[in-house]
């Protein structure tokens, strides 16, 4: 196993999924206990919006646009949705339809989405613009039975 595949695995073994039961426009919140961050997935049935926040969800460290109510990619009751988090790296994504949809690395204070939309506040938390970057799946790849679930 050479150092790309040993740093996967590793990343791996370290993945948690949590599943979000999506059951329609409502606010779901995670916090990720002792990193002081959390996500907050909001449905407000207009618009779709992902924020990564502090762990108390006091503060908001930045937003990302996911879906507006007329568009095909909105969230559904059918749809399966997880939060997939690294701790060790510190980085999450909203994963739902088979692909990650938004990541938000905290470590480094960066963040994208199938958007790209709004763009980051200049004088904001985020240093990265918020188009997609498929580099930011990196440490989040994980296993996928069947039926989609994660292991």
């Amino acid at each position: 196993m050479d150092h790309k595949e040993m740093e996967m695995a590793a990343g791996k073994a370290s993945l948690v999924a949590y599943k979000v039961e999506y059951a329609g426009p409502a606010t779901y919140m995670k916090a990720f206990e002792d990193t002081g961050f959390g996500f907050v997935l909001d449905d407000d049935g207009e618009t779709g919006y992902l924020y990564a926040t502090t762990e108390d969800f006091q503060e908001v460290l930045d937003g990302l646009h996911l879906f507006n109510d007329d568009q095909p990619d909105r969230l559904t009751n059918k749809d399966r949705v997880y939060i997939i988090f690294n701790p060790e790296m510190l980085k999450a994504g909203l994963y739902y339809r088979n692909r990650y949809q938004a990541i938000v690395d905290f470590k480094g204070a960066k963040a994208c989405c199938r958007s790209g939309f709004p763009p980051p506040e200049p004088s904001g938390w985020c240093t990265s613009a918020h188009t997609w970057d498929p580099k930011m799946e990196g440490g989040l790849t994980f296993e996928k039975v069947e039926d989609g679930l994660p292991n």
